[in-house]
């Protein structure tokens, strides 16, 4: 194996090619011999980190497999493959767009990021033409994770709704989507809070809708479409939404500041 590689098998004590439950036995036996509790000398704790690491990712079928791509490309496994050179080591667009796969994968964030960085510009094209379809939805989950633990919203919902439209294509979704689904939906909602231009706030309503909502959902959008077309003095549409959220939620509390501007224009039709 190259150096920078981390070779979760090797990490296990297992062959590449072992079935899940080696892995786990593997993992368990491991763990007992380096755990603080469980030994006189405790071991260092990275040792204890990129143990976990390699059971996290070789436990998961869809991870592992994407793993094991990039593990035949370091190892020279796969004849397909031989002649790529390594990941690190190329400027071939290919190579470097798995470079940053394989960096998300290992969550060595940072370094992926500046790969990524490298790119620019088109690196969403690179990495939608150069990764398979599945890899590259795991990557726009974890590009998407990224950039909201950084509080980039735009960025965030920029990476979950291009996974949105890659999976809405796939008859079999994969186990990110449904979370991706979620977060979309709160950041486009989350986003017409504060000052923002109103009509910019009814386009991010509009894409939240698109996502499907709940009742709960509906209610909400319907309330700050009231707020963005009050903000618009545009009150007979104001009134329209804001008479659908207190359907919706007849019992809401927190409106008085609505219903005073929207006075003379919420009398029943």
């Amino acid at each position: 194996m190259r150096d920078g590689f981390t070779d979760h098998y090797l990490i296990l004590g297992v062959d590449p090619d072992c079935r899940e439950e080696e892995i786990r036995l593997a993992f368990r036996k491991r763990l007992l011999e380096i755990h603080p509790d469980k030994t006189e000398h405790p071991k260092d704790p990275d040792e204890m980190r990129s143990l976990l690491l390699a059971f996290e990712v070789l436990s998961d079928n869809d991870r592992r497999d994407s793993y094991d791509n990039m593990w035949k490309i370091v190892a020279g496994k796969d004849p397909k493959l031989s002649s790529i050179p390594h990941v690190t080591e190329s400027g071939r667009p290919a190579a470097r767009v798995r470079s940053v796969f394989y960096l998300l994968l290992e969550q060595r964030n940072e370094e992926a990021l500046e790969r990524l960085a490298e790119l620019e510009p088109g690196s969403r094209l690179l990495l939608r033409n150069h990764l398979d379809s599945g890899e590259f939805v795991d990557a726009c989950f974890l590009l998407g994770e990224i950039d909201e633990g950084r509080k980039n919203w735009n960025g965030a919902l920029e990476w979950f709704e291009e996974l949105i439209r890659v999976e809405q294509t796939r008859n079999v979704k994969r186990p990110c989507y449904s979370e991706a689904l979620e977060r979309a939906k709160k950041l486009l909602l989350k986003r017409t809070t504060g000052r923002l231009d109103p009509r910019v706030g009814l386009e991010y309503l509009r894409r939240a809708e698109v996502l499907g909502l709940d009742r709960a959902g509906h209610a909400e959008v319907a309330k700050k479409r009231a707020s963005c077309y009050l903000e618009m003095e545009m009150k007979v549409e104001a009134s329209k939404h804001f008479k659908e959220f207190m359907r919706l939620q007849p019992r809401a509390k927190g409106v008085d500041r609505l219903k005073s501007a929207l006075q003379g224009y919420l009398d029943d039709e």
